[in-house]
């Protein structure tokens, strides 16, 4: 991937004079691949980590990203090490330019910059690990705020290339080749400056992968989609609401267009190559795991809507109430069950990719940690009888860095969003959980009753969100890995006798 240009040198703005300058200096070692001025330059920035206000930190972290992975280029260490590092400084900077200071009115034309930038380069970075969809939403997330950021929509071409060669759906294939020479197209053909010359060769290469008869015949053609209408409107914004927040399990629904064709869970996962014998365990594995999301998530869409007055279940209940605001209702009892739900997911999925690689750890040892060699928590080994690898399995390499970022630290802390996850999730199984209104955020240090982890409403929706994030990206990969597992199995099938099994659709009509 193609870093996008740091921040050049402004002055009259949010950020502080060290911050610009050394921003500056950091590019100009960038260029002339001065080695060692850049491991200079990153212990003088680390100096200055928390120093003034969040605009300039966040820019301060934000050049230690992109001068790490300057660093680990130039000095050909490009490892899990060094992507750990640059993934801890890029959501730093990450959650300073959410922060309420960098929202004023008055710094949006250089936030903005900043914030497409990292986003950017925070893709990237993701896109290298494995986290093909987790990059891709970021991409999207700077084309939103400006759609022709050329470094964002080549970029996004790119991924959108190695998603194809992923995906085993030939139309499905073809169409993220569509996009991916759309994206390319534009971003070479942009004058944006912050798209350099040698990124745009970089994007006329990848280009040159297809054949000119495949350009004239397939991603030169429009794009067209079927129609689809819904009679019963609350189903329409109930699919509409998964459309926009990219929540079906259908890797169409990762293009940069939200049509209702898009609007179905329709992943499955690819032919297999088993034994006669065999039964299909994995497909009912899979199925059960994708009813699974989707019941969590429509648990979570119906929390939305507030009705006018309480559920009558809610009625008469006799419960007491402290002075510590925390909210008692089915609603919340809903919204804690979808993020109970897909929180169990993790180690269902460990279960199936257990039994699919075969392992050989013990069933009550299965975890989303315990499926990764050398992964013992506190020190206990576990004896595999295979090794997952992550680095020949695109997809699994996704499950993989989702895994690091739960259970590991990066530099000196835990990804502080999926840590506080972990946190909420294991008091709600088996400690004391109180959901607040958020209106009363200030005042919860004062009236807490000093044993219960409180969470705000609003946290809490954020959190339980992000679940259905990662755990739609999980899915997804899963099916993607099992697929480049079977491949050599396939070939090796080629030349034996192989008898078609259709399995049977489960009727929409059955689901009573």
């Amino acid at each position: 991937m193609k870093r996008a240009n740091k921040c050049q040198k402004h002055i009259n703005n949010p950020f502080s004079e060290i911050s610009i300058e050394l921003s500056y200096q950091f590019d100009l070692a960038t260029i002339n691949r001065d080695v060692a001025k850049l491991k200079e330059l990153l212990s003088e920035a680390e100096n200055y980590l928390n120093i003034g206000n969040n605009p300039s930190q966040a820019r301060m972290y934000y050049s230690l990203g992109t001068a790490n992975e300057e660093l680990a280029e130039l000095t050909n260490s490009i490892n899990e090490s060094s992507y750990k590092k640059v993934l801890y400084y890029y959501r730093k900077s990450l959650k300073l330019v959410e922060s309420d200071e960098c929202r004023k009115e008055e710094y949006k034309p250089y936030i903005t910059g900043l914030k497409m930038n990292l986003y950017t380069n925070y893709a990237n970075t993701l896109d290298r690990c494995g986290r093909k969809i987790a990059a891709i939403e970021q991409y999207k997330k700077v084309l939103s705020v400006n759609k022709n950021f050329g470094m964002a929509l080549g970029n996004l071409g790119r991924a959108y290339q190695q998603y194809a060669v992923l995906e085993y759906d030939k139309y499905y294939r073809d169409l993220f080749h569509c996009y991916a020479y759309q994206c390319l197209t534009k971003a070479i053909e942009c004058d944006d400056p912050n798209t350099y010359d040698d990124a745009k060769a970089v994007f006329e290469n990848s280009i040159k992968i297809y054949a000119p008869e495949f350009i004239e015949h397939v991603l030169s053609k429009k794009v067209t989609f079927k129609k689809y209408s819904y009679d019963n409107p609350e189903e329409l914004s109930y699919r509409i609401w998964c459309l926009k927040n990219g929540l079906f399990l259908n890797t169409l629904n990762d293009l940069p267009t939200a049509e209702f064709c898009f609007a179905a869970d329709v992943i499955q996962l690819p032919d297999m190559i088993v034994n006669i014998n065999d039964k299909p365990i994995f497909h009912g594995m899979f199925s059960q795991l994708k009813q699974e999301y989707i019941y969590a998530r429509y648990l979570y869409y119906s929390t939305l809507a507030f009705d006018r007055e309480p559920h009558f279940a809610d009625k008469e209940t006799e419960i007491k109430a402290y002075t510590d605001y925390a909210q008692y209702s089915i609603r919340i009892e809903k919204l804690k069950t979808s993020f109970k739900t897909l929180y169990g997911l993790f180690d269902k999925i460990a279960y199936f990719i257990e039994n699919y690689f075969n392992l050989g750890i013990k069933e009550q040892e299965i975890n989303f940690r315990s499926i990764w060699q050398d992964s013992g928590e506190r020190g206990k080994k576990y004896s595999y009888k295979n090794v997952l690898n992550p680095d020949k399995n695109f997809a699994l390499s996704s499950l993989y860095w989702i895994s690091k970022d739960f259970f590991e630290k990066f530099e000196d802390s835990p990804n502080p969003e999926l840590k506080r996850i972990k946190d909420i999730r294991n008091s709600l199984e088996h400690k004391y959980t109180k959901i607040y209104n958020s209106f009363f955020k200030d005042e919860i240090e004062e009236y807490g009753d000093g044993l219960a982890l409180y969470v705000s409403e609003e946290e809490f929706y954020e959190t339980t969100m992000m679940l259905l994030k990662i755990l739609r990206e999980a899915i997804i990969s899963l099916s993607l890995c099992v697929n480049v597992a079977e491949e050599p199995k396939r070939e090796e099938a080629k030349n034996k006798v192989v008898v078609p099994i259709s399995l049977l659709d489960y009727d929409d009509n059955w689901k009573i």
